[in-house]
């Protein structure tokens, strides 16, 4: 009884301190600063999913920042042309969204394109985001969103 009392004790002391092992929002932010706020599949024409864009806002500087990250079945470690692409609409409601100002990455990349990042405080965005494996293309685009 007292072995079990001491590792009580032992396990309290430790969670005050804060070293208990807790999950986390985002294990890897990719070079974004802020909390992650979406993610989007990338996805081919058969339905694989070949990469993850994954969106971050920082509401301390009213940034937003995208990354595609390849997945296993997108070869991930392998170099192949990934893209990661960030657009700030020109107005702050879903209709009234046309491109103004742009922010992209594109290359050969092993794991992931980005991140690219846009001061987007007050208006709408979109991401779009691909990657190619095998000859294959997967692409997304997502919906216009995330306005204010």
């Amino acid at each position: 009884m007292r072995r079990i009392i001491a590792i009580l004790t032992a396990v309290a002391s430790l969670a005050l301190a804060g070293f208990v092992i807790a999950p986390q929002a985002s294990a890897a932010s990719y070079g974004c600063s802020g909390t992650q706020i979406d993610s989007y599949p990338v996805t081919t024409n058969g339905g694989t999913q070949y990469a993850t864009i994954y969106l971050y806002y920082d509401s301390a500087t009213g940034t937003n920042c995208a990354v595609t990250v390849a997945t296993s079945a997108g070869g991930y470690g392998t170099a192949e042309p990934t893209m990661a692409y960030i657009t700030r609409c020109s107005g702050t409601t879903i209709s009234s969204c046309q491109n103004q100002v742009n922010s992209f990455d594109q290359g050969n990349y092993q794991y992931y394109a980005g991140p690219v990042s846009i001061n987007a405080a007050g208006y709408c965005i979109m991401v779009t985001g691909s990657r190619e494996y095998n000859g294959v293309n997967a692409g997304e685009q997502s919906p216009v969103g995330h306005c204010g």
